[in-house]
């Protein structure tokens, strides 16, 4: 999985899979973050604060509540994989008003939302991510793996 694989999510919102083709936005380098993590547990946090971080960078302290625990969801997701490489998680403004959050792992098995039931001690992560984007999430397949991305709306227009 390349860095230039994960940047090229496109902009097609979708609560399942999205096959569309990549979007042509370009995006200033101050916009869009990338970081090689391997599959490990620990790199949930790092993930969250590299999010965090990113965030707080380009004045978008409002989004990161929102943004850690659909970083945290998606990371973990990759990590449960086993997958043997190493994920990467970017983070991005393709318009004024979307922060896309993406997670690129070396696994074609797609992500499945499904309804967990009241005593159940998982299933809910994807459930949250849809909730917190209102349904703007999704997962592009790759050659050797897949990107799943997820978008919030900014509050006001990110300069540029």
């Amino acid at each position: 999985m390349s860095e230039a694989d994960i940047l090229e999510v496109p902009m097609q919102h979708a609560s399942t899979e999205s096959r569309a083709t990549p979007d042509t936005n370009s995006m200033s380098a101050s916009t869009a973050a990338e970081l090689l993590l391997p599959y490990l547990p620990e790199s949930v946090a790092v993930a969250r604060r590299f999010v965090v971080a990113k965030l707080r960078e380009w004045g978008l302290d409002d989004l990161v509540d929102d943004a850690v625990v659909i970083v945290s969801e998606l990371v973990t997701n990759s990590v449960e994989t086993c997958c043997q490489t190493h994920m990467l998680v970017g983070v991005r403004c393709p318009t004024d008003r979307i922060v896309r959050i993406l997670v690129g792992d070396g696994s074609r098995s797609m992500p499945v939302m499904v309804q967990a039931g009241p005593d159940a001690t998982s299933g809910r992560g994807l459930a949250m991510v849809h909730r917190l984007t209102h349904g703007r999430w999704g997962a592009t397949p790759l050659p050797f793996g897949k990107v799943v991305h997820a978008d919030l709306a900014t509050p006001a227009p990110i300069p540029r």
